[in-house]
């Protein structure tokens, strides 16, 4: 079965055509007549696929990541403040939605053990990094006698949630007590309660 391509979001359309215009005259000297006429428009298609590496007929051609590659070289061509592309997620099925919020509970009564997947890698990633934490750093609290799991690695969803909500713990911790004083170390007041 082959993939449908992803479609263009209508407001990265929008915002490819607002920043070209602004972008056009600048930059390309593409608007020498007005700026629906074929000239402007085949200049515009040119620099396009120039960037994209391929030959466009349309903006409506473009997949998201591209029309995200163009806006962001837009932006930063007329000193604009570049934001991070979103990622949208798909969202879950409903049994993998109930394991990401009842894996790794004490009470589960699900006798399914589901191995750690992509996006609660890239979340765990997220948390460790927004607390200031390596890799290492991670690996070193989770082989503690203050980590959630006995294993000291992260194999399964259950093991994953309880990694996740020590982190998620620490954040509200920090946010409350306004520092990251002690969530670099290894203070057993600050991972009093983990387990």
């Amino acid at each position: 079965m082959a993939m449908k391509p992803e479609k263009l979001a209508p407001s990265q359309l929008t915002a490819l055509h607002a920043l070209f215009h602004l972008y056009g005259p600048r930059v390309l000297n593409a608007t020498d007549g007005d700026a629906g006429s074929n000239d402007a428009r085949s200049a515009r298609l040119a620099w396009a696929s120039g960037i994209v590496g391929r030959e466009l007929s349309s903006f409506n051609e473009l997949q998201p990541h591209e029309a995200a590659q163009l806006i962001e070289t837009m932006k930063k061509a007329l000193g604009q403040e570049v934001n991070p592309a979103k990622r949208f997620r798909r969202r879950p099925g409903r049994d993998l939605a109930r394991a990401y919020g009842t894996a790794g509970r004490r009470n589960a009564t699900s006798n399914e053990i589901q191995m750690m997947d992509t996006p609660t890698s890239e979340l765990l990633d997220e948390l460790r990094e927004q607390l200031g934490w390596t890799r290492e750093r991670l690996d070193a609290f989770l082989h503690s006698k203050h980590s959630p799991i006995l294993s000291g690695a992260i194999r399964t969803l259950g093991e994953a949630n309880r990694v996740i909500w020590v982190l998620k713990s620490l954040l509200r911790r920090e946010k409350q007590n306004g520092s990251t004083a002690n969530l670099g170390g290894n203070d057993g007041a600050t991972l009093k309660r983990a387990g």
